[in-house]
């Protein structure tokens, strides 16, 4: 039997990483191929190693640098998991709509694509923040809105969904996107396609099966299709979105 190594995303990984090494015996019993997972701690380690991955489940924007420079195919992605962005504002700030945000200044992670998605929803509402300012992780935005710095920030709402209720009582949520335009995949090394089609079959009949059922319902995953590398590569139409608002 072939052999595989497995590296997910480590925001997906935080909490439970037994759930990838239940996924990991999942596709080496019904593929006939040995998959091993194995645990990146945090996002340097990950970025360091995934190019010596067989196999990877990656965010929208490690997805673009697998593919671009690393040789990787998409073969995936979940239908219920989108990357999207939730509105926060200052507890003492107008909070009453998202019309507020409009000509305000804001604080997000700007080197973070999933901010893109939240001037995209904002613009097809004729939304437009006077600046969006940046800090390096998502709890610094959460710290920055609720001390004052800026009035009003944007969230990754995976993280935010995160936050304990102390933490989200820190802020006051204003509303949040619901796009669907850029999301996590599974991908495999180019020199592993002859295993694409079995892999992609797999995972794609995974919920009809009761033990797939199981391993898809410990990461979240309702079920997956089939995704092709053109629509991976359709997510840097959003890099040159909103330039303008960004300091």
């Amino acid at each position: 039997m072939s052999s595989m190594k497995l590296m997910v995303c480590p925001h997906d990984t935080a909490g439970d990483p037994l759930k990838w090494f239940e996924f990991a015996l999942y596709l080496t019993k019904y593929c006939k191929t040995s998959t091993t997972y194995y645990k990146c701690l945090d996002f340097i380690e990950f970025h360091e190693k995934m190019p010596t991955a067989d196999m990877a489940y990656a965010n929208p924007q490690d997805s673009l640098d697998l593919i671009e420079n690393h040789d990787f195919v998409p073969i995936v992605h979940s239908t219920n998991l989108y990357d999207e962005i939730v509105f926060i504002a200052n507890n003492d700030a107008d909070s009453s709509s998202l019309e507020v945000l409009n000509g305000s200044e804001c604080i997000s992670c700007n080197g973070m694509m999933v901010t893109r998605v939240g001037i995209k929803g904002l613009l097809e509402k004729d939304i437009k923040p006077s600046k969006i300012y940046s800090k390096a992780n998502w709890m610094a935005v959460i710290k920055a809105v609720s001390q004052g710095e800026k009035p009003y920030g944007f969230v990754y709402k995976d993280f935010y969904d995160g936050l304990n209720k102390l933490s989200k009582s820190m802020i006051t949520k204003i509303g949040e996107t619901s796009e669907k335009s850029i999301f996590h995949s599974v991908f495999v090394k180019s020199k592993h396609l002859d295993k694409a089609p079995r892999l992609t079959e797999i995972l794609t009949d995974a919920h009809d099966d009761k033990k797939g059922r199981f391993v898809l319902d410990s990461i979240n995953v309702e079920k997956f299709v089939a995704v092709t590398k053109d629509e991976v590569l359709g997510f840097k139409e959003l890099l040159s979105l909103g330039s303008d608002l960004l300091e």
